[in-house]
């Protein structure tokens, strides 16, 4: 009966981001990592492929030494086989083929020192493939990966995708082994009875060496909602393992002992793909992302930025080692897409983005000793796929503005804190909108079998249509506006405004008058049916080593009086306490934020006066757990009315300061 027994490999995957929350790594360990094998480690005779992510491993060797010696000792008694992959989940096609080697052979020097033997295989972040990898891993000494069923589907290979496949070799160049996972097996486990999957397994069409895989999130297994009661204390996961060692028409195996006992079934070429659900939630194409969020694309091209100096300074200077890492972590790929689990709409995500690369830029600095001093500041460029923006640096803050939308600060880095004070995302259409008036089962938390997460999309509160807003432009600061009359904060908020000029995210000339940056724009506003031409000129200049001060000259060029409010957007990425003032005030010269997160501060000034009023902003955005209500920061207007003469020129200031705070905890 062994020998015709069906072939299976089982392999599990676990990952928390980078910047995710404390109490979520501590919440996934309770639930999913450690009663996972803790169960396992009852049945020896189950053997499972493990893939645990760098940002994960550094958290449990800090915070969890036992549970790494449990998964060393089944190590030992080889129950379990680590697989190897790039250390911080970064997309592999998504970062400098350079980076992606020292990621992967981070990750092998780490594995080497858990169980004594390098990994032959490396795990696919988010099994993004590209058709140019095979030589990338070759030379990461990556014999093979795992992908889905779906991506040799695309190679023509015919269903039940089962077996290993070979993918270049030849005139293709150098040759890696791909394992399919099945989809068919990822939404049987965990949400089938043990007994139904294990009928599955042994009537699939296949002989032993067309092996069956499962290769899933470990988060499943108790993390997902309604899976936990499902998998432990209803005792799916007990009865799987005992299924799996007592069926004599299923034999288990580890990727690498099944490579050594059979061959590979054929040469395939393999086109760009991911899961299913990700190449829609993509639009057929993961990079897609980058086109679709703005945001993505820019965190994207500042890291790439960030690489190519670096590595200017490793062949140079031979620069240390925790500058690479923290671009490493940076390149965590969670914060740039965005679908059930993508975290582009999480801002503690981005924000750990922009802290590290923040934190690479100044052990660079600290390296090359060229950081502003007191009093000083440094006009320069970060030359982008996307664009060109320049780079303000003072002693205590960094801005980037970007003429070609706006003249806005894209970004603000406190270089105390260590954290950009901007990373913002659009409000935007999400195709998931249209199910607001949908009711969906969001899953179970008794005995039954939960749903699979690609069937959970719920509402975690009534009424979100309520809160749909789609902004106009991307979130910036120092964004002009103006309007017929003053603006309320539920307007502003809501959208509900009339603009009259043309003049936010549009293009500006500059002028670099070093450490200043003038910016202009002509341009008409619309008061009345009457189009009048105005210019207007914005000069940035920095005021000491935490501070931007914005001096405006607006001209009516046309041949009719005006009379309009005009307006100053701000947008950052903090907490919602106000300490001065309550969240408006009309008239004052002084007005301040404070952000409860990281202590920071931000104070404006205007000494002919103006209203301030700040406004959260929120998404609706999809998540494992459903759409919900996420917050992303506060948006603040300035504006003041005022009349032009034709002819006339009038002037207006704006003092922004960051008193630094310190760096996020949690």
């Amino acid at each position: 009966m062994r020998g015709s027994a069906r072939s299976l490999i089982l392999c599990v995957h676990a990952h928390q981001p980078i910047g995710n929350f404390e109490h979520v790594f501590e919440e996934a360990f309770e639930k999913s990592y450690r009663p996972f094998f803790e169960v396992l480690e009852k049945h020896p005779a189950v053997p499972v492929v493990c893939h645990f992510s760098g940002s994960l491993i550094d958290w449990l060797e800090k915070t969890k030494p036992r549970f790494i010696e449990l998964t060393q000792r089944l190590s030992r008694r080889g129950q379990v086989e680590f697989l190897g992959g790039a250390y911080y989940e970064p997309i592999y096609g998504a970062i400098p083929p350079r980076d992606l080697l020292g990621q992967i052979e981070k990750m092998r020097q780490k594995i080497k020192g858990f169980c004594g033997e390098y990994p032959r295989g490396a795990w696919l972040t988010e099994r993004v493939w590209d058709p140019h990898l095979p030589g990338l891993l070759k030379r990461a000494r990556v014999e093979y990966t795992v992908v889905d069923d779906f991506h040799l589907e695309k190679a023509r290979v015919r269903p039940p995708v089962t077996g290993y496949f070979r993918t270049g070799g030849g005139a293709l160049g150098p040759a890696v082994d791909l394992f399919a996972s099945m989809k068919e097996l990822r939404y049987l486990i965990p949400f089938k009875e043990p007994e139904e999957t294990a009928a599955y397994v042994r009537q699939a069409n296949a002989s032993p060496q067309e092996v069956l895989v499962f290769a899933d999130d470990l988060e499943k297994f108790g993390l997902w909602p309604g899976t936990w009661s499902w998998v432990y204390p209803h005792g799916w996961l007990d009865r799987w393992f005992g299924c799996l060692e007592k069926d004599p028409g299923i034999r288990l195996y580890t990727f690498d002992r099944f490579r050594r006992d059979f061959k590979p079934r054929k040469t395939v070429r393999v086109p760009h793909a991911s899961y299913s659900e990700m190449m829609e939630w993509s639009g057929g194409r993961f990079y897609n992302f980058f086109d679709k969020y703005p945001e993505s694309r820019y965190m994207r091209d500042r890291m790439w930025s960030l690489s190519d100096r670096l590595e200017k300074e490793y062949l140079k200077n031979g620069l240390g080692e925790s500058a690479r890492d923290a671009l490493y972590r940076a390149q965590c790929n969670c914060a740039y897409w965005h679908g059930v689990f993508g975290g582009l709409y999480l801002h503690h995500l981005r924000s750990a983005v922009f802290e590290n690369l923040i934190q690479a830029e100044k052990l660079l600095a600290s390296h090359q000793n060229h950081r502003s001093g007191p009093g000083q500041a440094k006009v320069g460029t970060e030359t982008l796929s996307s664009g060109k923006r320049w780079r303000l640096e003072q002693e205590k803050i960094v801005s980037f503005f970007n003429p070609a939308l706006g003249g806005a600060l894209e970004e603000l880095d406190d270089l105390s804190g260590g954290f950009n004070l901007m990373c913002n995302v659009r409000r935007r259409h999400e195709g998931y909108h249209r199910m607001l008036t949908a009711k969906v089962s969001a899953g179970t938390d008794g005995g039954e079998a939960p749903l699979s997460i690609h069937h959970l999309l719920g509402f975690k509160e009534p009424g979100l249509e309520r809160h749909l807003f789609y902004d106009r432009t991307r979130r910036f600061s120092f964004v002009d506006h103006f309007f017929a009359r003053e603006v309320s904060p539920e307007e502003f908020r809501t959208l509900t405004y009339a603009e009259t000029g043309d003049f936010a995210g549009r293009p500006y000339r500059l002028r670099v008058r070093s450490p200043a940056l003038d910016f202009e724009r002509k341009a008409v506003l619309n008061a009345g049916g009457n189009k009048t031409p105005v210019i207007l000129k914005k000069t940035i200049t920095p005021d000491g080593g935490s501070a931007l001060r914005a001096r405006y000259r607006i001209k009516n060029a046309g041949r009719r009086p005006l009379d309009f409010v005009f307006g100053v957007e701000f947008n950052f990425s903090i907490g919602q306490e106000v300490s001065a003032g309550g969240n408006e005030a009309r008239g004052v010269r002084e007005w301040a934020l404070r952000d409860p997160w990281r202590g920071v501060s931000l104070r404006w000034s205007s000494p002919q006066g103006a209203d301030f009023f700040s406004t959260p902003v929120e998404t609706v955005s999809e998540s494992e757990y459903g759409l919900e209500r996420t917050y992303q920061g506060l948006s603040v207007l300035s504006q003041r009315r005022l009349g032009l003469l034709p002819g006339q020129t009038c002037e207006h200031q704006l003092r922004l300061e960051v008193d630094g705070g310190r760096a996020h905890a949690d």
